[in-house]
């Protein structure tokens, strides 16, 4: 029983360890995981379809040898993998437990473990933890199919990060007022004109072209899927005095996208569930602008900010000068390179000025001198 317990422990780790950008490492993740979005770049052509009767979305790649199954929550529950055949691609990533295509049953418990029986099909051996139940299929005694589900106890663990991915969602239970709101192109309302969607309809959801507009001031023009704004579009807050035009996943800004507010400031770039993360151009009126890496919505990492009085090229972080930064005046003719610490100049810098090198030292963003510097 030990034995088996080790097994299973260092399986685990192996499998979180192999997976990388597998989608086997966000197993019970939201669809707009970042980590796993980034993953489904690299897939070609899915195939979407969705079974309302299992409130189950499924994209199929039959060109990467996978098929995810998400929830009615759009978390990811279930990955099958494939290997080459009749209609699937071979599919190249690590396997759960680093099985390989081809093994036997043997050559597979040689290395984590006894499988289960699976009384309802002789073809299926399973591999169970208290996160996902491994299904591994054999033809003529060879591995040639797995299907990872996962269990409750990990859809669990991870319900905090899928409510917070969750963005506007509109369900079919509102009034029909108009058209087709089932399969066609129909406009429902939600309260006494509380909410209005007009557009298209597929699975008794907004899925396709559409408009939305609420009491709250709030528009959205644009594509949806599966009730939520999903795809590009447009979207004006009146109450938050901004719009933006871009990607949305699950009603979340995700992925390009350029928002303007009234009071002149604007962000063009990456964004993460309603967040700027990634490379983009911060502007703020007519004199301010940061360009470089974003994070939690300020400036973080390596980029380059303009002000009246010149830049500031280097390292950021929450917003400041925070690393090794170089300082230039607006007209050039003076340079200043050292280490910032939150926005503060902190210890040996070298000035370059009219030809002329300094050595300068500071201590909180106060020069000192000493003796023996030119």
């Amino acid at each position: 029983m030990l034995n088996r317990i080790s097994v299973l422990v260092l399986g685990f780790f192996l499998s979180i360890y192999s997976f990388g950008q597998s989608p086997l490492a966000y197993l019970g993740s939201s669809y707009n995981n970042e980590g796993f979005t980034n993953y489904l770049k690299s897939l070609k052509n899915a195939e979407e379809s969705f079974l309302p009767y299992l409130k189950t979305y499924k994209q199929t790649y039959v060109e990467n040898g996978a098929v995810l199954e998400f929830n009615s929550d759009l978390s990811l529950y279930r990955i099958t993998a494939y290997d080459s055949g009749y209609t699937f691609k071979q599919y190249k990533n690590e396997l759960p437990y680093r099985v390989k295509w081809g093994q036997t049953i043997a050559q597979i418990e040689a290395s984590i473990g006894a499988l289960e029986e699976v009384t309802e099909n002789p073809f299926v051996k399973r591999y169970s933890t208290d996160n996902d139940i491994t299904d591994m299929y054999f033809t003529d005694g060879k591995l040639t199919m797995v299907r990872v589900t996962a269990t409750t106890v990990l859809l669990q663990t991870k319900a905090d990060e899928v409510f917070k991915a969750w963005g506007i969602r509109l369900l079919p239970d509102g009034k029909a007022i108009e058209g087709n709101c089932l399969d066609g192109n129909g406009t429902m309302m939600w309260g006494n004109g509380t909410a209005i969607y007009k557009g298209a309809w597929s699975y008794g959801l907004p899925h396709g072209k559409g408009e939305y507009v609420d009491s709250f001031g709030n528009k959205y023009s644009g594509d949806f899927k599966l009730g939520y704004f999903w795809g590009k579009g447009d979207y004006y807050s009146k109450s938050y005095g901004f719009s933006y035009s871009g990607d949305f996943i699950m009603s979340k800004r995700q992925g390009k996208g350029k928002i303007t507010y009234a009071n002149r400031t604007g962000y063009e770039g990456a964004w993460f569930q309603d967040e700027m993360r990634g490379f983009g151009k911060y502007i703020a009126g007519e004199s301010y602008m940061y360009e470089g890496v974003m994070y939690a919505n300020t400036f973080n990492g390596k980029g380059k900010l303009t002000t009246p009085d010149g830049t500031i090229s280097g390292t950021f972080k929450n917003g400041k000068p925070h690393g090794y930064c170089v300082q230039t005046t607006q007209d050039g003719s003076q340079e200043l390179k050292g280490t910032f610490k939150e926005g503060k100049k902190n210890g040996k810098f070298e000035l370059k000025s009219s030809g002329t090198t300094k050595i300068l030292y500071f201590e909180e963003d106060i020069e000192v001198v000493k003796n023996g510097d030119n």
